[in-house]
């Protein structure tokens, strides 16, 4: 039964590290976004914790060889990530206060809030090691055993977080209860007062008298709706009359919902040049959905058009049919895929392709090289347009993602012209709007189509033609497409997505806290847990 037990607390502190690390990235999502520099303080803070917590470890291990000391190791980890929830809003917010860059702000965030558990929780293998070797007497078939278990847990816990928990239940569950079964289990051992504190504890937050309810907040604006999905944190923001979709904390689609059919961005209005340097476009491909808006403006002004949608989140589109009145037509056709295995898999010939796949954050890399676009064009008719979105700058170091693009659609289409979608200037991180031509069109005939009369005002005006020599840029392909690298500092600048009409950015997601009773019982628990671990009354 000690071997069992032993072996119990080493695969739920392997999947706890796992489950944790995983849930972390939608508690930081909506306020930092899902950037490598979130991911980079994750994974860089967990592996530093567990690092002090291996070096810790061993040493108490060499001194006081107790499973009970063992299990207190494990029920300090355990109750460290179940008190997340409460303390995350209050630390989350005042890291925003700081006004710190993307960089630095991710890395506090994580610091505090997921490195405290993680240091009792690398405590545990060395311990267990040194445990098992006292009853074995073979130190190395005892570290082997102990780090398979614990390799094993964390794969459990990996798969169950990713799989199972995160797609079905929301984050602050998700935390609570894997702090809740490491401390049940390790509370077998401990004394009659922790198993006490233990049930008090875990009642009292579960009960109604004890619930609290930590949920997103909007500066500006009103969260109505929030979701944790496969691929993304998602939330539906109210603005006045505007609904706006977050994902991963940042805004990518709006709607008025006095006008559901009016494009609300300004870089939406931009992709009816598609049809308008192509007059006999019939199908049309948005790669990447969103809240539909461009979809439903090609379905409402052009009567004779189909449109397809390929989306990767078919909870996005969920959400899209929900609150962002997407119609019920015969000639909108939806596709849950990835946009380039939707290309290789159709038979499907495209007039107008629109890829709006591309975030601040985040570019699939694989839907942006010489290879995809080339099977794009495979798709394309002979008068084939493709409009695609880019969030990045003309000039400067933010510029080399777009120049790259840039360079490479040009490798494959014909005819290229590139847009300003707003007023600012070049060096500033703004959406541009990439418009390449299977063969030649002519721009001056495109605009006298143009419906927009916005629009037809603003594309000679935001027309760019200063283009740098290409030859430093890289070709991007299949097998060097080095996008992180590039986006990087793209994802380190400010960048503004204006709401046409109404002067005002998007509304800035924060996380609210927990109610006063369930916080009080949440630190008076660490308190008498501190109290208790010191004088050893566990």
């Amino acid at each position: 039964m000690r071997n069992l037990g032993l072996s119990a607390l080493i695969l739920a502190s392997g999947g706890v590290v796992m489950a944790l690390e995983l849930s972390a990235s939608r508690l930081l999502a909506p306020i930092f976004g899902n950037t490598i520099y979130v991911w980079g303080s994750l994974i860089g803070v967990v592996l530093s914790a567990l690092a002090i917590g291996y070096w810790a470890g061993g040493r108490l291990a060499d001194r006081y060889a107790d499973i009970r000391l063992l299990a207190a190791i494990c029920f300090t980890g355990g109750l460290l990530v179940f008190s997340i929830p409460f303390f995350s809003p209050l630390i989350l917010e005042m890291v925003v206060g700081l006004r710190l860059n993307e960089q630095a702000s991710p890395l506090i965030a994580t610091l505090l809030t997921v490195a405290p558990p993680s240091i009792p929780l690398g405590m545990v293998s060395p311990y267990a090691v040194k445990l098992l070797s006292l009853v074995r007497s073979r130190v190395g078939s005892s570290a082997g055993d102990v780090y398979s278990l614990s390799t094993v847990g964390s794969i459990a816990g990996t798969f169950l977080t990713v799989f199972l928990l995160l797609p079905y239940l929301d984050v602050r569950t998700v935390i609570l209860g894997s702090g809740g079964v490491l401390m049940a289990l390790s509370a077998y051992y401990l004394s009659l007062r922790v198993k006490v504190l233990t049930v008090l504890v875990l009642v009292m937050v579960a009960s109604p008298v004890g619930f609290f309810a930590q949920s997103l907040s909007a500066v500006g604006g009103d969260v109505i709706y929030t979701r944790e999905t496969l691929y993304n944190s998602l939330a539906v923001v109210k603005q006045d009359d505007v609904l706006t979709l977050y994902l991963n904390g940042l805004p990518h689609s709006s709607m008025s919902t006095k006008d559901p059919y009016r494009l609300v961005y300004a870089y939406t209005r931009f992709f009816e040049l598609g049809p308008a340097l192509n007059p006999n476009a019939s199908n049309v491909l948005f790669i990447g959905g969103g809240g539909f808006s461009g979809p439903k403006y090609f379905l409402k002004n052009y009567p004779n058009m189909w449109v397809h949608v390929v989306e990767l989140d078919p909870a996005v589109v969920e959400v899209a049919e929900r609150f962002f009145q997407v119609p019920k037509n015969d000639r909108l056709k939806v596709f849950i895929n990835d946009g380039r295995m939707h290309l290789q898999n159709t038979d499907h010939v495209y007039d107008v392709v629109v890829v709006d796949a591309y975030a601040k954050t985040y570019i699939p890399f694989h839907l942006l090289t010489k290879e995809f676009y080339s099977l794009m064009r495979s798709k394309m008719s002979v008068n084939g347009v493709v409009v695609v979105n880019i969030i990045a700058s003309l000039t400067g170091d933010t510029s080399e993602i777009l120049w790259s693009a840039y360079k490479t659609v040009g490798s494959v289409f014909k005819t290229l012209y590139l847009f300003k979608a707003s007023e600012y200037g070049g060096g500033v991180v703004q959406n541009l709007i990439l418009v390449g031509c299977v063969n030649t069109c002519s721009l001056d005939e495109g605009v006298a189509r143009v419906k927009d009369s916005w629009l037809a005002g603003k594309v000679l005006e935001n027309l760019w033609e200063n283009i740098p020599p290409l030859d430093e840029y890289p070709l991007l392909t299949d097998g060097y497409a080095p996008v992180e690298r590039m986006i990087n500092p793209v994802t380190g600048k400010p960048y503004s997505l204006e709401l046409e009409d109404y002067r005002t950015s998007p509304p800035t997601l924060l996380y609210t806290g927990s109610n006063s009773l369930s916080l009080t019982v949440v630190l008076l628990a660490l308190v008498a847990w501190f109290f208790l671990f010191l004088g050893r009354n566990i």
